[in-house]
């Protein structure tokens, strides 16, 4: 049965791109407003062992992820990909060093990275029935661990609250990271410790595929 209070694609791009005018280059802009990114950025990135490394950041945004590891992290490559122009332009002028890409779909994405890190990308529902669209999450995270030498940490709302907003995913902290034990990695780390209705998921390749020559090294 159709979901009446979810939005499409087209939509949904909108809506950020309203919300990013309203706000600019601010959390708040890409709908954090509570300025707490520091704390989802240390749950997903907490097992980045060291420098020389590539990281794809799925649903970019305006890039405040980068800023992040610029400061803990001397060199690295960074890949950004988002649905929104907007943000696509200014992570390009922000930093001429990133490669980043406006994608349509998570098929766009092929590159080959140790890291993959999804942050808010999957807060609101953009498809027509809530089961379709998680779906479309599970075969997004399927992809994009199919390109990672390492890791892919993914965070979420999660369903534990008296209140859910009625656009947004609030996902079952088992059910998902049952979906990854089984169909990516049995190596799954669960925290939901930084903050009490979220929780991030990192899924580790297997140990053989994590050696010293397999680590990408930017040139």
């Amino acid at each position: 049965m159709p979901n009446n209070n979810s939005i499409s694609e087209s939509d949904l791009i909108k809506h950020y791109q309203r919300t990013f005018a309203d706000h600019g280059d601010s959390p708040a802009g890409v709908m954090w407003p509570r300025g707490r990114q520091a704390l989802r950025f240390d749950a997903l990135t907490q097992h980045f062992a060291s420098d020389s490394f590539s990281v794809l950041d799925y649903g970019c945004g305006l890039g405040h992820l980068k800023a992040y590891l610029d400061q803990r992290f001397i060199k690295y490559d960074y890949h950004g990909a988002d649905l929104v122009p907007e943000f696509v332009n200014m992570v390009a002028v922000k930093y001429p060093d990133a490669k980043v890409q406006l994608v349509r779909s998570y098929e766009d994405v092929t590159t080959l990275v140790d890291h993959v890190v999804i942050s808010g990308t999957f807060n609101i529902i953009d498809s027509i029935d809530h089961h379709v669209y998680v779906e479309q999450v599970q075969a997004t995270l399927l992809h994009l661990f199919s390109l990672t030498r390492v890791s892919l940490a993914v965070n979420f709302m999660t369903d534990r609250v008296d209140f859910m907003q009625p656009r947004a995913l609030h996902m079952n902290v088992e059910m998902m990271a049952n979906f990854i034990r089984r169909h990516l990695s049995p190596r799954l780390r669960i925290d939901e410790s930084y903050m009490p209705y979220e929780f991030t998921l990192v899924g580790l390749k297997n140990s053989e595929t994590i050696r010293p020559d397999n680590i990408y090294t930017p040139s």
